[in-house]
């Protein structure tokens, strides 16, 4: 990467969105110059074939039922936490408008209100609320908090979190912390929710 006055630098942050393409790159801007020849713009609710065949490879590739475009990646989390409420009220019988989702301290999953709300860092909250209810934490990389909130809320819906924290360092959970999350996720009939990029 080069800064406005010529300056090189390493960038071993992997960049921003499309930063860590490079810039410019001439396959890149040749793709994206044919792209807009044909449509510069598709949303979800109408229907595209470049979705349609994408989906279907990613759903074939992950073994996965479906997929559901974002702009970014809160609109990736924030849709997650819609799913997993509907889920909640429709399929486990959670009383309306109790849904909670268990979120890590140490989490990073955007800017928006809702993804200040579950967040213990002050850095992404202070002077932000009031707040979206229904986000409560625990430590990360610790069953056993997560387990004492599930007993204790049966109105919890998720449990989402990053299996690597990027924002706050690389915090790396102990071995066994994902699949014990997940077998914690069967036992109290909650879904698990995995942010990662």
């Amino acid at each position: 990467m080069y800064d406005v006055d010529g300056k090189s630098y390493y960038d071993f942050l992997c960049g921003f969105s499309s930063v860590s393409q490079g810039h410019c790159h001439p396959k890149i801007t040749a793709a994206l110059v044919e792209q807009a020849g044909k449509v510069c713009q598709i949303t979800r609710a109408l229907y595209g074939p470049e979705l349609a065949e994408f989906a279907k490879y990613l759903c074939d590739l992950l073994g996965y039922q479906k997929f559901l475009a974002s702009s970014s990646g809160v609109e990736a989390c924030e849709s997650a936490c819609k799913v997993a409420r509907r889920w909640g009220y429709e399929v486990k019988g959670v009383e309306n408008n109790k849904a909670s989702i268990l979120m890590a301290n140490g989490c990073f999953w955007g800017r928006s209100i809702t993804a200040c709300s579950g967040t213990s860092d002050p850095r992404r909250s202070k002077n932000f609320g009031p707040f979206t209810p229904g986000f409560p934490l625990v430590p990360y990389n610790d069953l056993q908090a997560i387990e004492d909130y599930l007993k204790s809320d049966p109105n919890c819906v998720a449990v989402f979190l990053e299996p690597l924290q990027g924002e706050g360092g690389i915090n790396v959970p102990d071995d066994g912390y994902l699949r014990g999350v997940r077998k914690l996720c069967d036992q109290y009939n909650v879904l698990m929710i995995c942010d990662e990029i």
